[in-house]
């Protein structure tokens, strides 16, 4: 059976800019926002799948998923602890998890040797490996293509 993390979309208050926020008490590091209440969904699903993605690859423990009274809860408890109002037209929606196939896969590329030569002296400076830092490289650029 497929698990779904509930976001609880929050609308912020209108005087303000409105918008609204998107918590996951589930899981942490999780910001996501938006002005309506579909760019919000939108986000957090992509902040979901980016906080999962790094708990799996530092091989954390992914989270399970609260019911839909215990989310509520979190939210409300969040907001009351930031000192903020709990709308009670706040929305919630379940969210599908991403698939999160982390088994390497060896490639073979050609690089001129003064972009190899660079791209050593920076993951050497942070202490990464070759393949960490291709990896790293790749999820922040595919991250700014998708943002």
């Amino acid at each position: 059976m497929k698990k779904y993390y509930i976001a609880g979309i929050v609308p912020e208050n209108t005087q303000s800019g409105g918008g609204f926020s998107v918590y996951f008490p589930d899981v942490p590091n999780v910001a996501a926002g938006g002005e309506t209440v579909e760019e919000a969904i939108r986000n957090a699903t992509s902040g979901l799948y980016v906080a999962l993605r790094g708990i799996a690859e530092q091989n954390g423990h992914i989270p399970e998923p609260s019911d839909i009274e215990a989310v509520r809860a979190k939210v409300r408890a969040e907001r009351e602890a930031d000192g903020l109002p709990y709308p009670e037209n706040t929305v919630y929606q379940y969210i599908a998890p991403p698939i999160l196939a982390m088994t390497p896969v060896r490639l073979n590329v050609s690089l001129a040797k003064s972009l190899v030569d660079e791209v050593d002296t920076v993951r050497d400076r942070i202490g990464m490996t070759r393949s960490g830092f291709f990896a790293a490289a790749t999820r922040d650029y595919l991250s700014r293509m998708q943002g």
